[in-house]
């Protein structure tokens, strides 16, 4: 039967630079490093905010920064009052699945020109008491709850068995027999790719420079904070476990704790049309899927399989993969059980090195990966996402 869906075309395609925990980006609110991304997606694609029919972003830690974290940025960014737009939230997927809502939409006709992605401050993110406060406690001895870490309970942690994510990832760590040497041996080739990366300029045609105000005047942020040039495999051979005490992932095999937005425009073939723009991406499918809890770090390669069989296509067909780099082993489980090649996946590096900002990731993985195939002249892509308790996202597009 002929597809007859209406294609769906991407025009632009940015991020913010990923700024560390409690680092440079950690004053920028959630809701202004939305923005900065949506203007200047707009303006990549020679856009006013007028011409959207939607915004939709992905977001996690957005307690106590008021209502409708997307439509407080887009205000901010000058999208007209008129555009309307919404959160969702999957964990690490949010702004992947955000991707694939847009893509949705305009297939289905709802819609011409959609702004996608996602916006996290994870360095903003408070801490909470229950609602036992809003009705008064009845113990007199002490303080009666602690306060929670709202970026641990509603981003980290596993609400279904009470587990950290590291916690399970050192799980699949012993079920597939890594060694400490083999993650760390991954987290140093991201930083090393990131460096390079960073260091050739690459990375400058996806992001976009954000001001960060200060006592000695306006600073530019403008690379991506988390990279390092002094890993080796001996400094990171002697970090300590992280969340086991004889376990194998540590905070140098991990991803890291970030700040950052990233932000792609979704147009149809009459929005491409109407307004004479320029795609740089066609998107083609994508795909979701759910699994056991604790074995998050392995769903994206069966979302992965899945997509290849939607598009009738083999593994060697793919040019470039990118798979968040949730931990280490996210790299090791996706070549073994894929079987692909690691000169294939995250050539610029990774979340171990560039960092997880949980809510922009999706989205950010999807730009990094179209600005790679283009710089490589290369064809089709796939990125992937695993995201706590236990799903995963992936999307296939072809560059222009």
């Amino acid at each position: 039967m002929k597809d007859t869906m209406r294609e769906v075309y991407v025009v632009s395609a940015v991020r913010t630079p990923i700024g560390r925990f409690g680092g440079a980006l950690a004053g920028i609110s959630p809701i202004d490093l939305g923005a900065s991304v949506m203007n200047a997606a707009l303006e990549r694609a020679n856009l006013s905010g007028d011409t959207l029919d939607l915004y939709i972003m992905g977001n996690v830690l957005r307690a106590g920064h008021g209502q409708l974290l997307p439509r407080q940025a887009a205000l901010k960014a000058g999208i007209p009052t008129r555009v309307n737009g919404y959160a969702v939230d999957m964990v690490c997927s949010s702004s992947m699945i955000s991707i694939l809502n847009a893509m949705t939409s305009i297939r289905a006709g709802e819609a011409d020109l959609v702004l996608a992605g996602g916006m996290e401050s994870m360095s903003q993110t408070g801490f909470f008491l229950s609602h036992r406060a809003r009705w008064g406690y009845k113990s007199l001895l002490g303080t009666p709850e602690p306060l929670i870490d709202l970026m641990v309970q509603d981003g980290l942690r596993d609400a279904t068995t009470g587990e950290s994510m590291g916690e399970q990832a050192e799980q699949m760590a012993a079920i597939y027999g890594f060694a400490r040497q083999d993650l760390d041996e991954v987290a140093l080739e991201s930083h090393r790719r990131s460096l390079t990366a960073s260091n050739s300029g690459l990375f400058q045609s996806e992001i976009v420079p954000i001001q960060v105000p200060g006592k000695r005047g306006t600073q530019t942020i403008d690379r991506d904070e988390g990279i390092r040039a002094d890993v080796t495999l001996e400094s990171l051979s002697k970090l300590r476990p992280a969340f086991k005490p004889d376990g194998l992932l540590t905070a140098g095999n991990s991803s890291q704790l970030s700040d950052g937005a990233a932000a792609l425009i979704l147009a149809s073939q009459a929005a491409v049309d109407r307004y004479q723009l320029q795609p740089i991406a066609k998107l083609l499918k994508g795909t979701w899927i759910g699994g056991e809890t604790w074995r998050f770090p392995e769903l994206p390669i069966f979302a992965v399989k899945q997509l290849l069989e939607k598009l009738s296509l083999r593994l060697s067909d793919i040019d470039l993969f990118e798979n968040n780099e949730a931990f280490a082993v996210s790299n090791l489980l996706f070549q073994q059980m894929l079987g692909g090649s690691n000169q294939k996946l995250n050539i610029h590096g990774g979340a171990i090195a560039l960092g997880h900002p949980i809510g922009a990731s999706g989205s950010r993985i999807v730009v990094t990966l179209m600005h790679a195939l283009k710089q490589q002249n290369q064809a089709l892509g796939i990125a992937a996402i695993c995201h706590g308790t236990g799903g995963a996202t992936a999307i296939a597009l072809e560059q222009l």
